[in-house]
């Protein structure tokens, strides 16, 4: 782990000849404003800090800890590192929990959920790579080499090469190249209530995903409400 010009940078490796590369930053302007943060603290490890940096510190021991793994044997590794991601993922989302019982206000919701939801992605994506095989099925090629750039701002992963898509996201799966995502400085806005003005774009950044993806399940997701509503209407008053 090398720390230079605010940036840290780990190097992990796992099995089979897998390379994990970690570019880790801090985007001060990806925050929200002082008092949605200030909303968002909780106690960690015995002291109040900030939700997004009680997610950094765990997610940074995670990676310290399958770093030390590197020359265990392939059968104790997948179990160990697997068992490593379980308790700090345990851990991440009690704290999420533990900041939605705070008085908070819409955005400070918004806030805690996208980062425990970064959070919890992050840890699948990476030990996905540690592993060469993703745990949701995929017939993109797996690479050995993986590269993911973290903002702590953000909670987790802000820009990677997506190699280990979602098994729902079949329609782009095995074409062309890995797609890069990435978040965009005003990837949500709390303050739309309405659907219209949110975009796919938008939604995607959040989760990772492509907006094809997004666009497929709100279609097949209203299709569902529309037929229960149907079949609802259709029967008949008591």
């Amino acid at each position: 782990m090398d720390l230079a010009m605010n940036e840290t940078f780990f190097l992990l490796r796992g099995y089979p000849e897998a390379e994990l590369q970690i570019h880790c930053r801090f985007s001060e302007l990806m925050l929200q404003s002082r008092e949605i943060e200030e909303q968002t603290r909780v106690t960690f490890r015995g002291r109040p800090v900030l939700l997004w940096e009680a997610v950094q510190q765990l997610t940074e021991e995670c990676f310290a800890h399958w770093h030390e793994l590197a020359d265990t044997r392939r059968e104790a590794f997948v179990r160990q590192a697997l068992a490593i991601k379980e308790h700090c993922a345990s851990e991440g989302e009690a704290l999420v929990l533990k900041a939605l019982e705070n008085p908070l206000d819409p955005k400070a919701i918004a806030r805690a959920m996208l980062l425990g939801n970064n959070f919890l992605r992050s840890l699948d994506i990476c030990l996905e790579a540690l592993l060469r095989y993703p745990s949701q099925k995929s017939l993109t090629r797996k690479p050995l080499k993986t590269q993911v750039v973290i903002d702590w701002a953000v909670g987790g992963i802000r820009d990677w090469a997506c190699n280990f898509p979602y098994s729902f996201e079949t329609a782009a799966a095995g074409k062309g190249p890995a797609q890069r995502l990435t978040h965009v400085p005003r990837h949500y806005t709390t303050d739309r209530s309405v659907r219209s003005q949110i975009s796919h774009k938008q939604i995607a950044n959040i989760f990772l995903l492509r907006d094809s993806s997004v666009a497929d399940l709100e279609r097949r997701g209203l299709a569902q409400l529309r037929a229960q509503w149907e079949a609802e209407s259709a029967q008949p008053d008591e």
